[in-house]
């Protein structure tokens, strides 16, 4: 687990502000969307949120995790394993047995999710950009 003081939770609405400031990725009334379905975790220490992982469904019925991430002050402390573990035990507890992922071939990230039981499943191949590596674990 983490070295540093974290609880991890729902996001909520108050949480808002931060996430589309250090999220540009999805528009301010889907980030509202998600944060009422119970799709965004964040990680909060005493200073305000400094991690969280963001999904949703792929093919409408597999779990899968859109953006994880981790203020610069505290990568490398477990903080993403942290916020990974609490989404898998909350998936397994609603009954879901899979979970997926993607990441570019040029990031390191996928090492991280292979190392957490991650495996590669296919990929998607665009034009003038990197491989994107889909992944999958169960999570029986």
């Amino acid at each position: 687990m983490t070295t540093h003081p974290v609880t991890i939770r729902p996001a909520v609405v108050d949480d808002s502000d931060f996430l589309r400031q250090h999220d540009s990725h999805v528009h301010r009334d889907v980030l509202i969307k998600l944060i009422d379905e119970g799709q965004i975790l964040v990680a909060v220490d005493a200073e305000s949120v400094c991690g969280w992982l963001r999904w949703n469904l792929f093919w409408d019925e597999i779990p899968f995790m859109n953006m994880l991430f981790v203020v610069e002050r505290l990568r490398g402390e477990g903080l993403g394993t942290a916020l990974v573990a609490k989404w898998e035990n909350s998936l397994r507890s609603q009954g879901f047995t899979t979970a997926m992922t993607s990441t570019q071939s040029d990031e390191r990230a996928q090492t991280f999710y292979r190392a957490r039981g991650y495996r590669d499943c296919g990929v998607l191949l665009q034009p003038g950009e990197p491989s994107e590596i889909f992944m999958r674990k169960d999570l029986g």
